[in-house]
């Protein structure tokens, strides 16, 4: 089995290139204190119960992010957690509209659109 990693985009009030680990085990995009901090990330006030690969239980603070993979844009909730590697969790591909081929170990589409991308177009939606 081999490891796939992506450049992820993630946008706050700075933006920032970010090398991740794309985690299918994981739900969230987890990144330590101090990118949240530099990105200034929108704070959520929620926390979340996660589950470490070493099976101990951390709460973690959620956060609220644009990120950008592949062209592809969504919003995505961000794990505060001091880890080694950021991770690119599950939620965040679905939103996009990937995966994983578990053949490849690359991204693919699941859908043309993705599941909620967010466009430039500001044009006001008219019922009809």
């Amino acid at each position: 089995m081999s490891f796939t990693y992506v450049t992820v985009t993630i946008h706050g009030k700075a933006s920032k290139r970010v090398k991740m680990l794309v985690d299918t085990g994981s739900t969230y995009i987890v990144l330590n204190p101090e990118v949240i901090k530099e990105l200034g990330l929108i704070e959520t006030p929620y926390t979340v119960e996660l589950v470490l690969a070493d099976k101990r239980k951390v709460r973690a603070k959620l956060f609220l992010a644009e990120v950008e993979v592949h062209g592809r844009r969504g919003p995505a909730f961000v794990a505060e957690l001091d880890t080694p590697t950021p991770l690119l969790g599950v939620y965040a591909l679905e939103t996009l509209g990937l995966k994983v081929n578990p053949t490849t170990g690359k991204l693919e589409e699941i859908s043309p659109e993705g599941g909620y991308l967010l466009t430039t177009d500001c044009t006001p939606y008219k019922m009809h």
